[in-house]
């Protein structure tokens, strides 16, 4: 339940979105897999075969991962993810994404980070969008957001 208290914003929800997998899905990312290691193979690329069945047996064991339920939290020292702190001093803008239905509404971060430039954070169903709204606005500027690219091609691909 989304509470503030303090001036501060608490919320717990899900850290992913289970996308349900079909056996033909497995069969067919595990087929793909296999092809371009044997054309690694063929081109005596015998560590990059290696990589792709690894990245393929990860993305099998991510799959059949049950989302778990974390806290997040917005106060005045910034954003706590779970036990992970954003400071605002750290955080350029943000935007919020409203999307039909509770399960794929989120805050696009834009840090100062190098490796992690947009950092998605899941709204809950529970946690007020206008409320986070107002409470960002008071540290750091709204901006125009996109999701990072990696995170649409994982939602296409159905990750």
């Amino acid at each position: 339940m989304a509470k503030k208290q303090n001036k501060k914003i608490e919320w717990m929800t899900f850290d992913h979105i289970k996308e349900e997998k079909t056996t033909d899905w497995f069969w067919m990312v595990g087929t793909i897999a296999v092809g371009l290691s044997i054309l690694a193979i063929f081109y005596n690329n015998y560590l990059f075969a290696l990589m792709i069945l690894i990245a393929t047996f990860t993305s099998f064991l991510s799959a059949q991962t049950p989302p778990k339920i974390i806290p997040f939290e917005i106060s005045r020292r910034g954003i706590f993810v779970n036990k992970t702190l954003y400071p605002f001093s750290e955080i350029e803008s943000f935007c919020l994404i409203d999307e039909d239905g509770f399960e794929r509404d989120r805050i696009l971060i834009k840090s100062q980070r190098m490796f992690m430039p947009i950092i998605t954070i899941p709204i809950g169903e529970d946690a007020d969008m206008e409320e986070i709204r107002e409470f960002l606005l008071e540290f750091i500027k709204e901006e125009n957001l996109t999701d990072p690219i990696p995170e649409v091609v994982m939602r296409k691909l159905g990750f």
